[in-house]
């Protein structure tokens, strides 16, 4: 194993463990550059079959963000740009995918975003998803042909400064320990249950 080998899992995970939802950015423009390596991360996402019925949108229009907003309430602040997740109704059609009744393609959605919120992170840049907006207003506002449906909303920029207040409400953190059983259900530790079953 070379070098690089033991350093990049543990530099991933560390930028993962740091990755925050993003509700409050600063007035900065996010560069072209970073931007492009944002989509080339959801490009490489898993995608099932290794077909690609998703598409990118990047939108850096002050105007056209806050037109998007207009009809997306799950967006509450205005970011210096976006990216909007689509799904090509005809790739799809054409790839035997059934969109309407099949949820393959959310998937295929979903670790694309994961991704770029992961490379968003690396690139000191916040993220935050936005799935609560009207598709037929985002399609207008981007004025998509009739193919392509927008299914997910990344808001994107550099985080404001922020005091984070500690809440004594605040949920106890979970543990990968607590969201995994070894072999069944109720072990949480690998050296309780033997690989060979006995």
């Amino acid at each position: 194993m070379g070098e690089a080998t033991l350093i990049v899992p543990d530099a991933l995970l560390q930028t993962m463990r740091r990755r925050r939802v993003t509700r409050s950015f600063t007035d900065s423009p996010v560069p072209d550059e970073a931007l492009g390596q944002i989509v080339e991360a959801g490009r490489w996402a898993t995608s099932g079959g290794n077909r690609y019925p998703h598409r990118f949108m990047v939108v850096r229009d002050p105007e056209r963000i806050r037109l998007i907003r207009s009809v997306a309430p799950g967006m509450l602040p205005l970011p210096p740009a976006l990216i909007a997740i689509l799904i090509d109704t005809e790739q799809a059609g054409a790839d035997s995918m059934r969109v309407e009744v099949e949820p393959m393609h959310w998937v295929d959605v979903g670790t694309a975003a994961m991704n770029m919120m992961t490379m968003a992170q690396a690139l000191g840049i916040g993220s935050c998803p936005v799935t609560s907006f009207s598709k037929s207003g985002v399609a207008t506002m981007l004025e998509l042909p009739a193919n392509l449906v927008a299914e997910f909303l990344l808001i994107l920029g550099y985080p404001a400064s922020a005091k984070r207040a500690t809440n004594p409400n605040a949920p106890t953190p979970v543990t990968a320990r607590d969201l995994t059983y070894w072999e069944h259900v109720g072990e949480h530790d690998p050296a309780s249950t033997p690989r060979d079953g006995t």
